[in-house]
């Protein structure tokens, strides 16, 4: 019985040396056979991508006023409601004009007397009846009898509240029977249709634009729009009416003002957030664009691409000095030349001189 256990550890042991021994025997791939991979290709100089600046910023109204009583009184009419549309002149709201009429009627008697009084002195003066100084004296009555008369009539006219233009009421800090002081805030008109965005530009852009004098030097037209989030699809052609010249000290900013006009079909109101798009317009040099996923990165910072050598069927490494970012494509200052082919795919899993052929689509 031990002699056949014995003999059975022995056969296993054999096979299992029989198995090892097969598999050493299998052929081993030779370490000098290149092995080619098809990679996805980039011509260079095919298109040039256009650069989009976007600035974020809410909607105002370029014209803003809070009205206001020139006169202290009671509000007995207000004739608007907040949202409603005005145009320039139109009476807002009352105020209770009876003592303003009264005071208005007497300088108005005041002032017509004392311009009898004048015209009297005036012809006793011809025939020496009186004296150069009571000549004098009524013509300072006068005078003073019809500056009163334009203060009352103003004060009587000023107790009509009137839109000093076409706008939308925006907002109404006042209720009928309430008594106000002058110069009380009592109304907020905004302009409808005239809008403006006020944006922050970072330096890096601000240098990039030219010298003016002012700012109806700018001419950006067909380059400048505004954009609202709630219509992100419509653009509306912008002009800038102000900027600032010096950069704010925390944020290295430039604010500059954007304004803007929509059509009477759209309804935009102040607050409303959004972005102002400024898109250079191209140009004909021959600047070189290259797809991001095509950049790679050294240690030493630097960044390279895998360039094409079509007649050696491999790839090289080629530094390469980036400029401006697009949305999906990086402008390249210097390395590479219009209708250089350069790696989009798999590339960092190449290396110097790794043996490529172009994917086909």
């Amino acid at each position: 019985m031990n002699d056949l256990c014995q003999r059975l550890r022995w056969t296993a042991l054999v096979l299992s040396t029989a198995l090892i021994m097969a598999g050493c025997d299998q052929p081993q791939p030779h370490e000098g056979v290149k092995v080619s991979r098809p990679v996805k290709l980039y011509t260079l100089g095919g298109d040039t991508p256009q650069i989009l600046y976007k600035y974020p910023g809410s909607v105002t109204a370029v014209n803003k006023s809070t009205l206001a009583f020139e006169v202290p009184g009671k509000v007995t009419d207000i004739k608007v409601k907040e949202g409603d549309l005005v145009v320039a002149g139109q009476v807002l709201a009352q105020l209770d004009p009876r003592d303003y009429q009264a005071q208005f009627e007497s300088a108005k008697i005041e002032k017509d007397a004392s311009h009898k009084d004048y015209e009297r002195y005036k012809k006793a003066l011809e025939s020496n009846a009186v004296t150069p100084q009571a000549f004098d004296q009524a013509k300072r009555n006068m005078e003073v009898a019809q500056a009163a008369f334009k203060q009352a009539k103003k004060a009587l006219e000023d107790t009509s509240l009137q839109a000093p233009f076409s706008g939308r009421i925006a907002r109404k800090d006042i209720e009928k029977f309430d008594t106000v002081y002058a110069k009380q805030p009592v109304i907020q008109l905004h302009s409808d249709s005239a809008l403006e965005m006020v944006v922050d530009v970072p330096e890096v852009d601000w240098v990039k634009g030219g010298r003016v004098a002012s700012a109806k030097d700018i001419n950006l037209s067909e380059q400048l729009f505004v954009t609202v989030s709630a219509l992100p699809n419509e653009r509306f052609p912008g002009v800038i009416t102000e900027f600032s010249s010096v950069a704010d000290p925390i944020t290295r900013t430039y604010k500059v003002t954007v304004e803007f006009n929509v059509p009477q079909n759209i309804s935009l109101g102040s607050g409303m957030s959004g972005h102002v798009l400024y898109q250079p317009k191209s140009t004909e040099n021959a600047n070189i664009y290259v797809p991001i996923e095509a950049i790679v990165g050294n240690s030493d910072n630097k960044a390279f691409v895998w360039l094409y050598e079509a007649d050696k069927g491999v790839v090289t490494k080629q530094t390469i000095e980036l400029g401006d970012i697009t949305a999906k494509k990086v402008l390249v200052k210097s390395g590479l030349k219009k209708g250089d082919r350069i790696a989009v795919s798999g590339v960092h899993s190449l290396f110097d001189g790794y043996s490529v052929y172009p994917l086909e689509d």
